[in-house]
């Protein structure tokens, strides 16, 4: 409980995170003594407890108050009157002192007191008090003459009491008749000659490294564990095998002098950063496709989270990757590092060129968004947009002179294996195919992220390889992360979830054929099972011909087009796609399923081949058409680009609707979205096509359990999985 009395002591005190538990505690004792009756609350000669005496009372109480013989005497502050013994003697000022009651002892030991006029603090005090920043003395405004106004300003300005207003100017002026002296701060060399197992050495405390002077090696650096080994030491133990020539003393011992002086040699700041991306290496050139995010590896997307491209540099990416879910027009979209395209970026982590790149707190350098993921010292300031990457300067400098396994340099700096010593850049082993895995977990309330990363040696490499993400509701990777969503995924081609019920008539099915009955006059059975026997042939209109399709090629009379023009919007693009389509494709009789898809020309890896295109209609429209269809004995083509649209070509398509499916493709469909909430579905060429090979692509339906509901797969690849859903 806060009596009044110690809530009158605060009044006018703002600076309270000052104030120790045991000023608080005081000012609860007081305020309990003042309760009971041994604080003066109006006269400061008189005891609260006693009534007050007339002048005609009896002498008894008069000799208790004045006189000395019975062993009290009023407090020279706040003027009770307690016994003599109790009473202690303090120290007033540098001549005088004063006898003081225990409570008012306890006031001026805790500094409790005017610094002024050293007047003890007591309850039945009035004014404003204030606290001096310097010695942490209360002094009376009254005092030191401090107006209201300026008493107002005091909260946020320093205030200094008149004693240490003095000692600062006596210091100031003691400060200026110095001379200056310059502080000495210790500079490493450059070089320092070393020593080991007799073999000398330039050691470079900047990098870290040594270069070896015994003349074969010429400039080469090496790491201390490396130079140790190379000078044919088995101690194993540079930190006391590798000296300090001149002083004979371990080099570790000179590191850590220099780090307790202030110099940490092994510190990784921006100047040394740039030394080490300014030493030359060979950037690597990495194949950027669209058919996957640059970033997560994954080939699915969603309503929600969209692969989109960029429109100068075509990389793909989820809009939740890149930290571009913001974005309206998607169809001139343009990255980061493609908004000031004059400048060239690169990744201050990897010497991969290209790739989605974003900016850092260091202000030239930029990083891929993968590299960063998996670096634990480094995180992005804002999630949503995923940028700007910090902590690029909490790397440890070592990782940056390790070598990458897979592209044999040392630019950049190198994370690794989660199971053994083998070091690698991140963007080179998320294009070799290494296993990557993000485990998320939440401990304390605290979401927790450990990321790791498995070498060729204990995980087998796949070029199709994601980044997998653990978490307690399960493990995503790619396709199977249908198992724990009831989602479907965009961008595939569309096989009804129940059996179609359709009542046909039986009609007997007979082999028997009248002999004098005309061809016409049979009746024609539409085969439910067209798998093809024999070799693939696409359709020319100079018919069937012995000549190789190369020769016959040269002779074609359709013009080559240049796909190389730079268009303004990804509409431009399509419609140069829509005019140009019969130049690239044709139809022809499919090796897999009736007809097929053909190239009539070569197509690069990564060309847009053709739109497929149709009539767009609600999912619920689909569900009737695809029973009509099927009742009418005709082939449906629906392709599914969200949870409520699907494109319907049966009848209203190109001549894209006639693609087969292959457990391993040439091509890939991707959905681009065109403004307005419009979307296109584009068939992009994901390796080198040459003319005459079939097109194909993976239709991407959604798994079944049921074992009536498998469509089986007639791709004949390699590795085909033998049912399409």
């Amino acid at each position: 409980m806060l009596f009044r009395f110690s809530l009158f002591r605060y009044q006018g005190q703002t600076q309270f995170y000052k104030w120790k538990q045991s000023d608080f505690q005081m000012a609860l004792e007081e305020a309990v003594l003042a309760e009971n009756g041994f604080l003066d609350s109006g006269q400061k000669t008189q005891q609260v407890g006693y009534p007050d005496v007339q002048p005609c009372g009896s002498s008894q109480d008069l000799d208790y108050s004045h006189s000395p013989n019975q062993g009290a005497r009023p407090c020279d502050s706040c003027g009770s009157v307690v016994p003599l013994k109790t009473m202690k003697k303090m120290k007033k000022s540098a001549y005088e002192a004063e006898l003081l009651c225990k409570h008012c002892a306890k006031l001026r030991k805790s500094k409790q007191y005017c610094g002024i006029c050293k007047k003890i603090w007591h309850h039945s005090d009035g004014g404003n008090w204030v606290c001096c920043d310097g010695c942490n003395v209360w002094v009376h405004a009254e005092c030191d003459n401090i107006s209201s106004k300026l008493f107002k300003d005091l909260e946020h300005i320093d205030y200094y009491c008149p004693e240490c207003k003095a000692k600062l100017k006596f210091e100031s002026r003691v400060a200026k008749r110095e001379p200056k002296i310059k502080s000495t701060e210790i500079v490493p060399p450059d070089k320092l000659t070393v020593v080991c197992n007799g073999m000398e050495g330039s050691y470079i405390p900047k990098l870290h490294l040594v270069v070896c002077e015994c003349g074969a090696c010429g400039s080469k650096k090496y790491t201390l564990s490396e130079w140790e080994r190379h000078t044919g030491c088995r101690a194993k133990k540079w930190k006391y095998s590798v000296k300090v020539k001149d002083t004979m003393i371990p080099l570790e011992k000179w590191i850590v002098e220099c780090n307790a002086s202030g110099v940490d040699t092994l510190k990784l700041d921006k100047q040394k950063l740039i030394g080490f991306l300014q030493e030359k290496y060979e950037p690597v050139d990495a194949k950027w496709t669209t058919e996957r995010c640059a970033i997560c590896r994954w080939v699915e997307d969603w309503d929600y989270n969209k692969i989109i491209i960029c429109n100068r540099c075509q990389i793909a990416v989820h809009q939740e990757c890149y930290g571009a879910s913001d974005v309206l027009d998607l169809t001139s979209w343009v990255c980061r590092a493609c908004e000031t395209p004059d400048i060239e970026r690169e990744c201050c982590l990897c010497p991969v060129k290209g790739g989605a790149l974003k900016p850092t707190d260091v202000e030239p350098l930029w990083v891929h968004v993968t590299c960063a993921w998996f670096r634990p010292e480094v995180g992005f300031l804002n999630h949503q947009k995923m940028e700007p990457a910090v902590g690029i300067l909490r790397i440890p400098s070592s990782s940056f002179l390790k070598g990458c396994v897979i592209c044999k340099q040392t630019h950049g700096s190198c994370t690794q294996c989660c199971k053994c010593a083998t070091y690698f850049h991140v963007m080179c082993a998320s294009k070799a195919g290494y296993s990557m895995e993000l485990h998320c977990s939440e401990k304390n309330g605290v979401q927790m992220t450990k990321k790791i990363v498995y070498c060729a040696i204990h995980r087998n490499p796949n070029p199709d390889a994601v980044v997998v993400m653990h978490t307690p509701s399960g493990v995503f990777a790619a396709r199977n992360i249908i198992q724990y969503e009831k989602e479907c995924l965009r961008g595939s081609r569309r096989i009804s979830s129940k059996n179609a019920e359709l009542h046909e008539s039986p009609a007997p099915e007979t082999n028997e054929v009248d002999a004098y009955s005309a061809a016409r006059c049979r009746v024609f059975r539409r085969s439910n099972f067209k798998r093809a026997e024999g070799e693939p042939i696409f359709h020319r209109l100079s018919g069937p011909s012995r000549h190789p399709i190369d020769a016959l090629s040269a002779f074609s009379t359709y013009k080559e087009i240049d796909d190389s023009t730079i268009f303004s919007s990804f509409k431009d693009r399509l419609y140069q796609l829509q005019r140009t389509e019969n130049h690239r494709v044709c139809f022809g009789k499919s090796g897999i399923h009736g007809w097929g898809l053909f190239a009539r020309r070569n197509i690069q890896e990564g060309e847009m081949v053709v739109e497929y295109r149709g009539e767009q209609v609600r999912r619920s429209v689909a569900d009737l058409r695809e029973v009509r269809y099927r009742s009418e004995g005709k082939d449906c083509y629906l392709f599914k680009i969200s949870e409520e649209v699907v494109i319907d070509a049966t009848n209203k398509g190109n001549i894209a609707r006639l693609i087969n499916h292959s457990c391993m493709p040439n091509c890939y469909a991707r959905i681009m979205s065109v403004g307005d909430e419009e979307s296109r579905i584009v068939l992009i060429a994901k390796t080198n096509v040459s003319a005459g090979d079939e097109l194909t692509y993976d239709y991407l339906f959604d798994p079944d359990e049921h074992d009536e509901l498998k469509v089986p797969c007639l791709c004949k690849a390699p590795n085909c999985r033998k049912y399409m859903n």
